[in-house]
């Protein structure tokens, strides 16, 4: 669950970091997460880009799951996850994202 955790991260430190770039920020809160699904989602249109932000909801929810009902994330999830993150980063950097 750590490479999980830290992949599903990854992918919410990306969103924040583009939120940021244009001035702006999601709130502290219930929701956030998914608020910035939803901006994931209207940013990256996309592909692959627009897959890796609509698999980010669903990396929410297993995340959640994991964290909230016990619910273990397998191999398989985290090596999707993993790759979520990766094309998430990746098209945040050709939008201009520095590194």
């Amino acid at each position: 669950m750590v490479k999980y955790g830290i992949a599903y991260d990854a992918c919410h430190d990306t969103g924040e970091a583009l939120l940021a770039a244009y001035g702006f920020r999601t709130t502290h809160g219930p929701g956030q997460h998914e608020a910035l699904g939803r901006y994931l989602r209207a940013v990256f249109d996309k592909p692959p880009a627009e897959k890796a932000a609509r698999e980010f909801d669903r990396l929410r929810r297993a995340r959640n799951q994991d964290r909230y009902e016990a619910k273990p994330v397998g191999a398989a999830a985290t090596e999707n996850a993993e790759q979520v993150a990766r094309t998430l980063f990746d098209a945040a950097v050709a939008r201009g994202l520095s590194t």
